[in-house]
């Protein structure tokens, strides 16, 4: 199997290609320039040729603006989303009109999914990607509209792969506490959630209004504030001591692939997506829920691009290899100087993608057990 990280600068586009010809896709996006994403799609894959699954981590610009011409040149099968309540939907739409990211798509996915999809499937489909939404974890929401339910934590035992034991677990992990600072704030100023629908609405609204309602957002919630993140892991089903063998590293500077640097980590890869990893309970409610795989996680994505507001320096224990997307000039200083810094101390290995062609990342894994 060959797991790439693509580089597509400010954003995030990752795969996984197996033997047997399934193909898997994490995310699919970049503030950078769609053409950054569009290029790569067209050079990793054939026109027309089949992706078995596509999970979006969370739905902003930079992680699905890729997704319409993926969904046109290849014949995506089934896609994973993170189930949005009402409040959810309400706080992804202000924080795309905040971040001037607006897009008549992800209007189009967070009104209906199913609709939204169907515009950009090849025409010569006889079929719609069957949508999923995953629900959050320890959750009883009921899910709504056309997509289907499947719960956080559920091995999607559809997704067969050429690997003996591998398994694809996606979780839905809320950010209820920064939405809810957030909300809090623009309760305190007079902006209740009624009012901030009827914004969105209509474009007769004075300007200072969105001043204001910018101002509430970056000190309420400092940082990347989605709502959450869909977080999947992708690896070995039973942990054990054997799956633990040598990467073999792809880099595209490399006369050789031999030449590459080596070392021993385990086989199973965690996309966090964006997930707000910094606090301790945070960090330990991720490991609780996924404490079964956790020992045969070896590469780990840095969430939110390297952000000092979504880091935990557990991920420099030394257990993982970490791959930060970020863009090589942007605006948001991503990855921060202090996560650098932690990585550099604690000698970890990390590898940053950008939108540079020499930046890519790629990732033989054996399949053989």
């Amino acid at each position: 199997m060959i797991r790439s990280f693509l580089p597509v600068g400010q954003g995030a586009f990752y795969t996984e290609q197996f033997d047997c010809g399934m193909n898997i896709v994490y995310d699919c996006g970049s503030s950078t320039g769609k053409s950054a994403v569009e290029k790569q799609i067209a050079d990793t894959f054939e026109p027309r040729e089949k992706i078995q699954a596509v999970f979006i981590s969370h739905l902003h610009e930079d992680h699905i603006n890729g997704l319409p011409f993926l969904l046109s040149y290849c014949c995506v099968e089934k896609i994973y989303l993170p189930f949005l309540t009402e409040e959810e939907i309400l706080l992804t739409r202000l924080i795309a009109h905040l971040e001037n990211t607006e897009s008549t798509f992800l209007a189009d996915l967070l009104e209906d999914p199913l609709q939204a999809v169907e515009q950009y499937t090849l025409p010569v489909d006889t079929t719609t990607p069957e949508l999923f939404s995953v629900m959050p974890v320890a959750s009883n929401l009921r899910n709504r509209g056309n997509t289907t339910a499947i719960p956080s934590g559920k091995a999607l035992a559809d997704l067969k792969t050429s690997r003996k034991n591998w398994v694809y677990v996606p979780y839905n992990f809320q950010n209820t506490r920064r939405s809810k600072a957030f909300f809090r704030g623009l309760k305190k100023n007079g902006y209740d959630k009624k009012t901030l629908q009827s914004y969105l609405e209509t474009s007769d609204i004075f300007s200072y209004d969105w001043n204001d309602i910018r101002k509430i957002y970056q000190t309420y919630a400092p940082g990347s504030l989605n709502s959450n993140s869909l977080v999947v892991y992708s690896g070995p089903q039973i942990p054990d001591a054997k799956m633990v063998r040598p990467y073999h590293f792809f880099l595209p500077d490399l006369t050789s692939p031999q030449s590459g640097r080596r070392n021993a980590y385990p086989d199973g890869c965690l996309f966090l997506g964006d997930y707000d990893a910094r606090t301790e309970d945070s960090w330990k409610e991720l490991t609780d829920y996924l404490s079964d795989y956790m020992p045969s996680v070896g590469t780990v994505q840095v969430p939110h691009h390297g952000s000092k507001h979504n880091y935990n320096e557990a991920l420099s224990c030394g257990q993982f290899l970490l791959i930060i997307s970020a863009g090589y000039q942007n605006k948001y200083r991503h990855p921060h100087a202090k996560v650098l810094k932690d990585m550099l101390m604690k000698k970890v290995l990390h590898f940053w993608v950008t939108e540079q062609v020499g930046s890519m990342v790629q990732f033989q894994i054996d399949e053989e057990v």
